[in-house]
């Protein structure tokens, strides 16, 4: 009996430590700040969500109207959420789909409606883009080259010229147009890419990147390099912070875990010591005379099933339009600048397929308490 005793007692200051830990981290004590509230797009994903059907055939990146189809559903979800920020990714396979001949139509249509609606932009440039496949390299770019599952593709020299040579000329592009007001060098590029063959990008390869960026803008708009951080003992956030003018992260607050054959849903800014300090690394990034954003946000469910099946009948355990908020307030408690929301594109499936307005209704009222 002493020692069952014990053993509960043992159990009850474990958990009381854990208890303390928690509710002493940053995610209790730092003031939310008044962060600019964007939101990410994606033209693949709104296909994805709003004309393609799961087992179905997908829609043809060629096909007649499509930078103007893009456009107008960026403009309706820009009308429902009064976004002011909008984050894209220029895919190099699209921008350049044979070497040397750019193609615009596109991403100069996302930013004539962002300018129209009143809202800036913020442009990714580089091999590793937003969403599936991630890596977006045009088939006459991996002539020559090598690669491998788990290479670090920046160190093949070809395809790191071409990659630059791309770098350099959509930089010269989009610096004419007032609409931009930030870079973004590559998209998460530290981190080795599940979807593609575990490709990852160098240090070094990113800096330059981020140098030739900075070389073709004469404006001097900042430049960020964004990492997935998810727990405290990765440090290559610093690595960001040094080499581009905004450190940014992405920030998954809602975690799907299996615990001894049970689903459950964690949520991992409340493990106290283990998670990333954010609130620290934008004081750091201040210190340094520089800027940190949240430039990924979750703000719609992770399920390893299609989103398409997830309705206001069938949901997902893993996030609702509350916690969608509750990643809101997170996200400002880091004192960040800027906060771009992911999920833009299933929050407008979700309001046309299902008629459930709940998640751009929940962004709307916190883009507007800014």
């Amino acid at each position: 009996m002493a020692i069952c005793g014990l053993a509960g007692m043992a159990a009850v200051l474990l958990v009381g430590q854990f208890w303390l830990m928690s509710a002493l981290s940053w995610t209790h004590r730092e003031p939310p700040a008044d962060s600019l509230i964007g939101i990410n797009f994606s033209c693949d994903q709104a296909e994805y969500l709003l004309l393609e059907t799961p087992g179905g055939p997908f829609v043809p990146d060629d096909r007649p109207g499509r930078a103007k189809w893009c456009g107008d559903v960026l403009a309706r979800i820009i009308d429902a959420t009064g976004a002011r920020s909008v984050r894209f990714s220029v895919q190099w396979d699209e921008v350049e789909p044979s070497q040397g001949a750019y193609d615009y139509s596109l991403t100069d249509e996302l930013l004539r409606v962002a300018a129209d609606h009143g809202a800036s932009v913020m442009v990714g440039i580089g091999i590793k883009a937003q969403r599936h496949p991630e890596f977006y390299i045009p088939d006459w770019a991996l002539v020559g080259t090598d690669l491998r599952q788990g290479d670090v593709i920046s160190e093949d020299p070809v395809l790191r010229a071409r990659a630059l040579e791309m770098v350099k000329n959509v930089t010269l592009h989009f610096a004419a147009n007032a609409t931009v007001d930030s870079w973004s060098a590559e998209n998460e590029p530290y981190i080795a890419s599940h979807r593609s063959d575990h490709y990852s990008l160098s240090r070094d390869y990113v800096a330059e990147v981020v140098a030739v960026i900075g070389a073709n803008d004469p404006a001097g708009r900042p430049i960020a390099i964004n990492h997935a951080q998810h727990f405290v003992m990765d440090r290559r956030w610093r690595d960001a912070l040094a080499d581009g003018d905004v450190l940014a992260q992405s920030m998954y607050p809602r975690r799907n875990i299996d615990l001894l054959g049970v689903e459950a849903v964690a949520n991992i800014m409340e493990l106290g010591p283990l998670m990333p300090n954010y609130a620290h690394q934008a004081r750091q990034a201040r210190a340094s005379g520089k800027q940190f954003w949240v430039t990924e946000l979750q703000a719609e469910p992770w399920t390893d099933e299609d989103s398409r099946l997830l309705s206001p009948t069938n949901p997902s355990a893993n996030l609702a339009p509350r916690q969608l908020t509750e990643n809101i307030i997170y996200a400002r408690k880091t004192g960040a600048g800027r906060i771009y929301l992911w999920g833009a594109e299933w929050w407008l499936y979700q309001a046309e397929q299902f008629g459930d307005t709940r998640w751009l209704g929940a962004v709307s009222e916190s883009i507007g308490e800014e």
